[in-house]
């Protein structure tokens, strides 16, 4: 009887393969819904804060803010932030500095959930930084832009602010995050759209979102571009500049220092897919009473940048020259030196 039981046992594998074949294109086609849902509702946000900064300064956001010398300080995602959520990272930026600043570094390696697509796991740059999958309507969001709706003359249901790219991803902070739709979605690394969506989403000035397949013709892409306000080629102009993006995290180590103390202390690692680490940077934080817990974000302080160690860094007499010197023993101060030369050996020469 052994040949019926091998015949019962086939029966049984092949319906379990068979429900699992049927069962499974259902499971992704759901989770693909979800991830749009997701990606539709990140761009509700956006343009939620754009309308509220409109509301607040009369016109849009500068798509960068580039000082009369050239230099690059921050761009329009950064200046929307107050507006998005009840995160403090506003408060911790100093909108002095430039986008590069290590005055900022901490807030900019951050990544922000609203400016990302749901499924697509390319969250950082090779430097750290927070990427952003959203980029601004050229004509909009340009160099020292302040664009309003009043200016939107085909009207802000025919205007588009933002939407979903393909690829050439950039960091958030960086203060050229506009693109033009060009003819074609989902036509290569510098166009709009998702593939495995079969085209994107576009956030319009009046606040809807809408789907556009890859199969939107071009005429209809370009009379979305030339919609006006039409901005000049240098009003648009970007560096040519190509940001490595990929599969990165950051991890936090904490630092020993004097549990009694005001400060703490800790290091951030940046490492990739072969777990070498490409960056380690070291932070301090002011510790916060609780009545300083309440006070208004405005008074809250974030991490402050100390160092950044490389593989030539002597850190015995970096460490020194910093104010976790003053707040370790020697015993702590010999074990941070240990932890961070073991972080040391696993950097990318």
């Amino acid at each position: 009887m052994s040949w019926q039981r091998w015949i019962s046992i086939s029966l049984v594998l092949g319906m379990l393969l068979l429900a699992f074949g049927l069962i499974m294109p259902a499971v992704f086609q759901a989770r693909e819904a979800a991830r749009r849902n997701t990606a539709k509702n990140n761009l509700k946000q956006i343009g939620l804060a754009l309308h509220n900064y409109h509301e607040s300064y009369r016109c849009l956001p500068p798509g960068g803010t580039i000082r009369e010398d050239d230099a690059a300080m921050q761009g329009w995602i950064a200046m929307m932030m107050p507006f998005l959520d009840a995160s403090p990272y506003y408060s911790w930026l100093d909108f002095n500095e430039s986008w590069q600043s290590t005055a900022n570094r901490y807030v900019f390696d951050q990544r922000l959930h609203v400016v990302l697509i749901p499924g697509v796991e390319q969250h950082y740059s090779d430097s750290g930084f927070g990427v952003t999958q959203i980029m601004g309507n050229p004509n909009l969001l340009h160099r020292n832009s302040d664009v309003t709706f009043e200016e939107m003359t085909n009207g802000t249901s025919f205007t588009w602010l933002a939407g979903e790219v393909t690829g050439d991803f950039q960091p958030w902070c960086y203060p050229f995050n506009w693109r033009p739709l060009g003819t074609k979605l989902c036509q290569g690394s510098a166009s709009y759209g998702r593939p495995e969506w079969g085209g994107g989403h576009l956030l319009f000035a009046d606040g809807h979102i809408k789907f556009f397949t890859d199969a939107t013709s071009s005429q209809m892409l370009q009379r979305y571009d030339a919609a006006p306000p039409v901005a000049t080629k240098t009003e648009t102009a970007v560096p040519k500049k190509v940001f490595q993006t990929g599969d990165y995290r950051w991890d936090r180590i904490d630092l020993q220092s004097d549990p009694k103390g005001r400060d703490e202390y800790f290091a951030t690692s940046l490492s990739g897919s072969a777990n070498v680490l490409l960056k380690l940077n070291v932070y301090s934080q002011i510790l916060l009473t609780e009545e300083e817990q309440k006070q208004p974000k405005s008074y809250l302080k974030g991490p402050r940048f100390l160092l950044e160690i490389d593989p030539t860094t002597d850190i015995a007499a970096a460490l020194k020259a910093t104010p976790l010197v003053d707040a370790t023993s020697p015993e702590q101060l010999a074990a941070n030196v240990k932890t961070l030369q073991a972080l040391q050996k696993q950097l990318q020469k």
